[in-house]
């Protein structure tokens, strides 16, 4: 299974949500929107910073990335 990297970032990456094997691009954008929702809940405070959730996988390719305030 292909590996995903999650960031939570502004105009840099703001800190390292991990690393997951996942079965596919769609279902890293899938993870992407819950961490995204769950940030937007347990961190209110990023609401309206421009804060996204960028995912890549493991040859460095962007996948998307989710804004927190959009969500």
């Amino acid at each position: 299974m292909p590996k995903f990297h999650f960031n939570l970032i502004d105009t840099s990456i703001v800190s390292d949500h991990g690393e997951r094997d996942l079965l596919d691009e769609t279902v890293a954008q899938i993870e992407a929107i819950k961490l995204a929702r769950s940030l937007r809940t347990s961190r209110p405070h990023l609401v309206g910073r421009n804060c996204s959730i960028s995912v890549v996988d493991e040859m460095g390719k962007k996948v998307c990335r989710i804004p927190i305030d959009d969500i």
